[in-house]
């Protein structure tokens, strides 16, 4: 019989930080500074970044090396049933307004590991964001409030009429066919109760943030 060492069990906070510095690794091929890990988890206080960090390596997630400024090390997971590096953590976007799409990666909610089984062929997870459907706009294609979007984001000159897109109105993330035509966007939804809304290019009320290209849903 194998015996495995077993770790800490993460609070939320704990293993969104270790998620986010996970991911970060993953896309910049370095660890985050305190600094960074503060600003993407709303964490004002270095001392707040500090307590997190220090609960991590208690729990044997990872390793510091004091006064460095990018000193953090993951440490591997002993357990051959665990997650790779291979497989992706998306960030999951917070409550953004369509006016400030700096802030979808800036201040993500959390992050969702999804396996690669399940990503379109050919898709750079670093391109992607995970978010929530707000309203059933496209439940006549199947898509339902609540539903998780995999989000490819690029940008809308990129897009072909007739696509399926994320797109933020106010801060309502919704997903809709896109069509631009009249030099302005079109949001055409497939549940007949929703109207269409169109938008000028440059107006600040909607931001059409990429492509869906997956959706996932929790079974009640």
């Amino acid at each position: 019989m194998l015996a495995f060492p077993m770790k800490g069990r993460l609070t939320a906070r704990q293993n969104e930080a270790y998620e986010f510095i996970r991911a970060y690794q993953r896309r910049h091929h370095k660890p985050p500074t305190l600094q960074e890990i503060g600003e993407a988890l709303g964490i004002r206080s270095t001392n707040g970044v500090f307590k997190l960090l220090r609960a991590l390596e208690k729990k044997g997630y990872l390793r510091r090396d004091p006064g460095a400024a990018r000193g953090l090390h993951l440490l591997d997971s002993d357990d051959p049933f665990a997650l790779t590096d291979e497989v992706p953590s998306l960030p999951v976007i917070s409550r953004t307004t369509s006016h400030e799409p700096e802030r979808l990666r800036a201040r993500p909610a959390g992050f969702l590991t999804v396996d690669p089984f399940f990503l379109p062929r050919g898709l750079d997870p670093d391109a992607c964001l995970i978010g929530r459907a707000g309203d059933d706009g496209m439940s006549g294609e199947g898509i339902f409030k609540g539903d998780l979007l995999l989000i490819e984001e690029v940008p809308w000159r990129t897009l072909n009429n007739r696509e399926l897109v994320a797109c933020l109105v106010g801060e309502l993330l919704l997903a809709r066919r896109f069509v631009f035509a009249n030099n302005r966007i079109h949001l055409q939804p497939a549940n007949r109760t929703y109207l269409e809304e169109v938008f000028p290019p440059d107006d600040p009320g909607c931001y059409v943030v990429g492509r869906i290209r997956a959706v996932f849903r929790r079974l009640p």
